[in-house]
């Protein structure tokens, strides 16, 4: 209990402190709406970019308190270490701000359009084809070590019932029983969900009195969730990757055991996929969820 308390504590600091850092100003409104294809914001256009920010923003020390927490206290295992299993949370609780807050009703005077509006319009089709893309891996990588997985723990028990002078450590049967499979495909369907979501609402939602702003607030919208669903579906490629070459360990426990299936073994190519997944992410996360130099210019 006193981990969660101490977890829930310090992320909880952290969504504070980035609430500081990030807390929108009438000057940040500007230079936001700039950035986003309004050259010359008045007033008026400035509150409604504040607005637009603080009700994101006003969720993340919430979030970022909740969610690691809540990791805990289910004990919902993440199959990896370091930076993967750091941001995963918060890669969660910023992508759900932007769902959350894409809910809430459009204020103000709402005014119609005879433009019918397309994501296509919102978002590059390249960010949309490299988030479904490693979503695919994630599953397709899932599905893999759902299907092995029993292939190897065969493996494992002949080992131990053998009691030669080969062993299994009790650290890696532990890191073969965690349902790594099942929880990819968890995460990639409620990633699938949320960002086509809070893109779907970022079209179709009502549309403010400004047609400037208007178009920038969901250009933004749109694009910074598909960012962060890049982020995410890598995030769920890594650690299945990793799984993998953990059950393709178990082939040489013994050398007259059954043999790996074929479609495992083909997987072997994978280990240089992790880290070229990783840089995928990120730089995916970088250049979709901001505005083109292009679009900035202008």
């Amino acid at each position: 209990m006193a981990e969660v308390l101490g977890t829930a504590l310090l992320n909880g600091l952290i969504g504070l402190a980035v609430l500081l850092v990030l807390w929108p100003t009438r000057s940040g409104g500007r230079r936001f709406l700039r950035r986003w294809g309004v050259p010359e914001p008045d007033d008026q256009q400035e509150i409604q970019a504040v607005r637009y920010l603080r009700d994101r923003r006003l969720l993340y020390p919430l979030l970022f308190l909740v969610i690691p927490a809540g990791q805990r206290m289910l004990g919902l295992p993440y199959p990896d270490s370091g930076a993967v299993r750091n941001l995963a949370p918060v890669i969660v609780a910023l992508l759900l701000a932007e769902a959350v807050a894409a809910l809430r009703p459009v204020r103000g005077v709402r005014v119609a359009t005879l433009t019918r509006r397309r994501w296509r319009d919102l978002v590059p089709r390249s960010a949309m084809v490299t988030f479904l893309a490693l979503g695919g891996l994630a599953v397709l990588f899932a599905v893999i070590g759902l299907l092995a997985r029993p292939w190897a723990e065969r493996s494992v028990a002949m080992v131990q019932a053998d009691g030669g002078w080969v062993s299994v450590s009790d650290r890696y049967r532990a890191e073969m029983a965690q349902p790594v499979g099942w929880i990819v495909l968890i995460g990639v369907v409620s990633g699938l969900v949320a960002v086509l979501g809070v893109v779907r609402l970022a079209v179709r939602r009502g549309s403010v009195a400004d047609p400037l702003v208007d178009a920038a607030l969901r250009r933004r919208s749109a694009r910074v969730a598909v960012g962060i669903g890049i982020a995410w579906m890598g995030s769920m490629v890594v650690p299945v990757n990793n799984y993998l070459g953990l059950l393709r360990g178990a082939a040489g426990l013994r050398p007259d055991s059954s043999p790996m299936p074929g479609w495992l073994e083909y997987t072997s190519f994978a280990n240089l996929v992790g880290p070229l997944v990783f840089l995928v992410a990120v730089l995916g996360w970088v250049f979709v969820a901001n505005p083109s130099a292009r679009r900035t210019a202008a």
